[in-house]
């Protein structure tokens, strides 16, 4: 016989918990999470952890605005999160210092500019203020931005609140447990196969990252979605050497609480392969060094890298896919997995329990592809 669900979700990383987590805050019942492999052990947890949509913002737009509402859901769900599962996110407000590097003073100008249009905060830093927040940073730059409301949290933190949280209210997790393929009749989802069993449900949620798209050929549909490698460089040090997240023309710094540095990251188009390499640790490691020169004689501890769905236009995509009658997606999102992750979640809850989320998503829906 098959297993019976309300609402299936394929994919246990930041996202699909979120989802799982909202769903079953705003009272649905009878969600299943499906996870290849373990939950959040993916693009989730191979991140840095940073909420930066001014540091990273491409400028004005629809994008920029789901970047900012999602940060600001960062204060209140770490609390909440803390509350049901006990588990501290490290939700930190230091900001972000971005360095400017000789021959990028016209470019953090016009940054400047259009976020304080929009009455965003930040912050133009000449070298004294810079080295007076940040002693350890190299001496030859030419100032920085610096965003006081760009924040970060411990991503592998964030997911495991997440899910125990989503326990606590009752969703149900299969570990270890692929959806190989849908129940689909009459251009409608109706479920999904595993290699074990066949599960039912009302609603089918694919939140499976960069493994979306290779998914949803199962159903003759084509997702512009791939893998981008990302590898991140960790060290730990008794002491904290920055205060801020630190971000040069060549990759980033983030410090933790426990003295851990988080030096990345690449972006490769090298498919499916999540293996570090000698090139990617000697970039990072170089950049690292050239912006704090003290990490030079520093101890190296490990890399990892991790595949993030990176969409044709670089923009999530959120809401139902065309044609297919109980079938949502939630993936593309990028760099931005943990900065837009709960957000997505509590969007895709609305849009399932009430019919429409309390944000506009036309932006970010499958629909605007026309091949699919």
């Amino acid at each position: 016989m098959a297993r019976i669900a309300d609402i299936i979700i394929i994919g246990g990383g930041v996202i699909g918990c979120s989802i799982a987590y909202y769903l079953a805050r705003a009272g649905a019942t009878r969600i299943l999470v499906l996870e290849k492999w373990r939950i959040g052990n993916e693009a989730s947890w191979a991140s840095a952890g940073m909420l930066a949509p001014q540091a990273e913002g491409p400028g004005p737009g629809p994008f920029l605005d789901l970047c900012l509402m999602g940060k600001e859901l960062f204060g209140p769900l770490s609390e909440e999160l803390k509350e049901r599962s006990g588990i501290d996110i490290e939700y930190l407000k230091w900001g972000i210092l971005s360095l400017i590097e000789e021959g990028g003073e016209e470019e953090a100008q016009a940054r400047r500019a259009w976020q304080e249009r929009l009455g965003l905060r930040v912050e133009w830093l000449w070298p004294k203020e810079v080295r007076r927040l940040e002693p350890g940073l190299k001496k030859e730059i030419t100032g920085a931005l610096f965003f006081p409301d760009d924040h970060h949290v411990d991503n592998r933190e964030l997911v495991r609140a997440l899910s125990e949280a989503c326990r606590s209210l009752g969703v149900l997790f299969l570990e270890g447990t692929p959806a190989v393929g849908f129940i689909f009749d009459d251009e409608a989802v109706q479920g999904v196969t595993t290699p074990q069993e066949v599960i039912l449900g009302r609603v089918v949620v694919l939140a499976a990252g960069c493994w979306s798209a290779e998914l949803l050929t199962r159903l003759g549909r084509r997702l512009p979605v791939k893998p981008a490698r990302g590898q991140i460089v960790y060290t730990e040090l008794p002491d904290l050497p920055l205060r801020h997240v630190v971000w040069g023309r060549d990759g980033y710094i983030v410090p933790r609480l426990n003295g851990g540095l988080l030096i990345g990251s690449t972006v490769e188009f090298v498919g499916f392969d999540k293996g570090v390499t000698l090139e990617g640790v000697r970039r990072l490691t170089t950049m690292a060094v050239d912006l704090v020169p003290g990490l030079a004689d520093r101890p190296f501890i490990t890399a990892w890298a991790g595949l993030r769905p990176h969409s044709e236009d670089t923009l999530p995509l959120i809401g139902p896919l065309p044609g297919v009658e109980g079938l949502l997606v939630a993936t593309g999102h990028f760099r931005n997995g943990i900065l837009l992750g709960p957000l997505t979640g509590k969007l895709l809850a609305e849009l399932i329990v009430e019919g429409k989320p309390s944000f506009p998503l036309e932006a970010f829906s499958p629909a605007r592809f026309d091949h699919l």
